[in-house]
């Protein structure tokens, strides 16, 4: 008899044992998974700074938008392609953190609302290269608007990763890559189309 209840007791043990390490074990993965999310968020942050940086980088100046359409063009693309990856990396972010953010509302509102500015500024940096492409050989188009329009969005693109680097900062405790930003194109540089084109 005592046999018997020894190796229930041992049984009880074995079980209590068993369920301890399955409660370690299963605090160990959700830990580890939080650990994942986390780190999948902030890289992804830091991708979004460098693509980012990769649609502001794409230098287009007064030179270019006056006197060279073909390079004008093929810078366009070049930013529209970039912009793309951007809005696409900036979608996968946010459906990474609507499924594992608390209070993913509030979070998505905000990276939407800096975000926001950026794409108002590409759809009119879209608009401006339609209108260019159409007047280019029109001897009173102002073919400055193009580079003012490409200014404005990078302006936005440098306010917009400043903005992700305080988010990262306050909501993940996380130092955003730095992407080097090239410097604005100066608006006192624009030109004249009088001075090269008479009326």
């Amino acid at each position: 008899m005592s046999e018997f209840i020894a190796a229930i007791i041992g049984g009880l043990f074995t079980l209590a044992g068993t369920f301890i390490a399955l409660i370690f074990q299963f605090r160990k993965d959700e830990r580890d998974k939080r650990e994942d999310y986390h780190n999948d968020l902030v890289s992804s942050l830091d991708v979004i700074a460098y693509k980012a940086a990769k649609v502001r980088n794409n230098y287009l100046d007064f030179n270019y938008s006056n006197f060279n359409k073909d390079n004008t063009t093929e810078i366009y693309q070049e930013i529209h392609t970039d912009f793309k990856g951007l809005d696409k990396q900036l979608q996968s972010l946010i459906l990474l953190m609507s499924h594992h953010s608390d209070n993913s509302n509030k979070v998505l509102r905000r990276l939407l609302t800096s975000y926001e500015p950026v794409e108002n500024q590409f759809n009119n940096f879209k608009i401006s290269y339609k209108i260019y492409t159409q007047k280019y050989e029109s001897p009173d188009f102002n073919k400055n608007n193009i580079t003012f329009s490409k200014r404005k969005l990078d302006i936005s693109i440098e306010d917009f990763i400043a903005h992700i680097k305080n988010f990262a900062s306050e909501k993940y405790q996380h130092d955003l890559y730095e992407p080097t930003l090239n410097n604005l194109v100066d608006p006192n540089d624009a030109i004249n189309n009088d001075k090269y084109y008479q009326k």
